[in-house]
C-alpha cells in the first residue's frame, strides 16, 4: 500500500476542515502525487502551514501546487505577489474586516508572522 506524504496528508484534512460552503472536489481533482514536496519548515513556518491548512484551505490552496484553489488565491501566487510588509498589513485587513468576498478571518500578530513565515517558503526563501 502506497502512504502519502504528512503534507498531502494534512492537505486533504485541511481541505476537510476548510469552508463549509464551499463545493467539495470531484472525482477530477488535483493529483496529489505531482505536487512538490516543500523543504523541511522550522518552527514558525509549521505554525504558519498548520495555521493555513486549518483556516484557509477551504478556500485556498495553501501549498506549493495551483490546482485546488476554488475561490481564492493560491498562496504559491500571493506569495510572489506580495512582500512581508504588504502581507502583514493585508492579514491585519482580513482579521479586521475581511476582503473582497473573504470573510474576516480573525487571527494574532502572532499567527500573522508564522503565515508570514510559511509564505516565504512557498516563495523560495
Amino acid at each position: 500500500m502506497r502512504r502519502l506524504p504528512l503534507l498531502h496528508a494534512a492537505l486533504a484534512l485541511g481541505l476537510l476542515a476548510g469552508c463549509a460552503s464551499a463545493p467539495m472536489p470531484t472525482a477530477g481533482g488535483p493529483d496529489w502525487s505531482k505536487v512538490p514536496p516543500l523543504p523541511k519548515l522550522d518552527a514558525a513556518q509549521q505554525r504558519g502551514q498548520d495555521f493555513a491548512l486549518r483556516r484557509c484551505s477551504g478556500c485556498h490552496t495553501v501549498g506549493l501546487d495551483d490546482g485546488g484553489a476554488r475561490e481564492g488565491p493560491a498562496f504559491s501566487q500571493l506569495a510572489r505577489r506580495y512582500n512581508p510588509i504588504s502581507l502583514e498589513r493585508r492579514f491585519a485587513e482580513v482579521s479586521a474586516h475581511g476582503f473582497d468576498r473573504m470573510p474576516p478571518v480573525s487571527f494574532t500578530r502572532s499567527q500573522s508572522q508564522d503565515l508570514i513565515a510559511y509564505l516565504d517558503v512557498l516563495r523560495g526563501n
